[in-house]
């Protein structure tokens, strides 16, 4: 139906999107989850080796050799905030032989011209000694609150990974600020700079009429003609330019009300996205990126002013529904994965686990766990230890 021909009709202010609903726990259910429960209440951050983790980054490319985003420093963050900070080195040390050098700065940046210098992908060194720059002479979050407003629209960048950079070395500055934390920052938002693109979709002026499960539900999926296979997630936003009426549709959520609650809203949301569609291992990786996209905004949202956390809370909405437009398509292709149960320390269990989206996505379900007690954040970490399982490091 066209998005033209919605007001003749009476939208309902919620909508389910036929997730499943959960099967009746048993006691061995309900042992695992309260063990899982009670590991993550009694956690704590622990960032005492984070700045020798971040040293070894310091002239790290954000390119992998293979060409991939190198998310160890997300990684070695997430780590940390679990409490499994003694596990980071060994975790680099593992990762290192992929890693490739920035390289030097050749020339400087103009910052009197940076509307022409944003996306070129081909200045990353010069981006880290412009924000290097800026983080010595002015606090790091008046540089983050400028930086997020001028780049919040290309929050998708590299599949969220330079917002979730830019978010996770935020949270480190929380913790403790250091020139080595610093450097981080700048790395990060040296990378959401030099490789910013934003979605290939229009805009339009909010609406605000529907919650987030109800204006999920209008999304139109791409036609099997244009929905992508197994690959980069990038190229999948390619194909958003075929996504029926998606700009309208994700113009008509309702950002209004207590940030921190809308936020919380959210991520449930996203968590529930991740449980109908995260069926295999590609599919658990796609719809991670839901998550850890929500968390990360949310992250970043409480360092800047309210006006700009609603942009990231849209921003962060719309990466959502993108995915689900462009792979819910394949995902379904897949059978319902057997509900599995969480392991009794999902911290511990990711640090050994050892895949960096796997880290990232349970790091970020702990702390929404922390903050609201909903199960539905332990049903998430066993679902994707269940259809992504792994070689334990040692």
């Amino acid at each position: 139906m066209p998005i033209s021909d919605l007001d003749h009709w009476s939208l309902p202010t919620t909508a389910p999107l036929d997730f499943a609903l959960p099967a009746p726990r048993n006691w061995h259910a309900d042992r695992a989850l309260s063990q899982a429960a009670g590991s993550l209440l009694k956690s704590r951050p622990d960032y005492s080796r984070l700045d020798a983790a971040l040293t070894r980054l310091d002239t790290v490319s954000p390119a992998l050799a293979n060409g991939y985003y190198n998310h160890a420093p997300m990684v070695m963050e997430a780590l940390c905030a679990m409490g499994q900070g003694e596990q980071a080195l060994g975790w680099l040390e593992q990762e290192i032989p992929g890693f490739t050098p920035s390289g030097p700065a050749p020339g400087r940046l103009d910052p009197d011209d940076w509307r022409s210098q944003i996306g070129t992908q081909d200045h990353d060194a010069e981006w880290r000694a412009y924000f290097r720059a800026e983080l010595e002479d002015k606090p790091w979050r008046e540089v983050l609150s400028l930086w997020v407003h001028r780049l919040v629209d290309g929050f998708s960048t590299s599949a969220c990974h330079a917002v979730l950079q830019t978010a996770h070395m935020s949270r480190a500055l929380q913790s403790e600020v250091s020139s080595v934390r610093l450097n981080a920052l700048a790395n990060a938002l040296a990378a959401w700079a030099d490789r910013y693109t934003p979605l290939p979709v229009g805009t339009h002026a909010n609406q605000g009429v529907l919650d987030f499960r109800a204006t999920l539900s209008w999304i139109t999926p791409l036609p099997d003609a244009h929905a992508p296979g197994e690959g980069a997630i990038t190229a999948g936003y390619a194909r958003l330019a075929h996504a029926a009426d998606f700009a309208e549709v994700t113009s008509l959520v309702d950002l209004s009300g207590d940030l921190a609650m809308r936020f919380d809203a959210l991520m449930l949301e996203m968590t529930r996205l991740f449980l109908h569609h995260a069926r295999t291992p590609f599919t658990v990786i796609v719809f991670t990126h839901a998550v850890t996209a929500t968390a990360a905004a949310r992250t970043l949202s409480e360092q800047v002013p309210d006006a700009l956390g609603r942009r990231l809370l849209f921003r962060a909405f719309e990466h959502g529904a993108a995915l689900l437009a462009a792979f819910s398509p394949l995902a379904l292709q897949s059978p319902e994965p057997i509900r599995a149960l969480p392991p009794s320390h999902p911290a511990h269990r990711a640090a050994r686990h050892g895949d960096d989206h796997i880290i990232k996505l349970t790091e970020a379900l702990c702390s929404a766990y922390q903050r609201s007690a909903n199960p539905a954040y332990l049903d998430a970490i066993a679902q994707a230890f269940a259809v992504l399982p792994a070689s334990d490091r040692d």
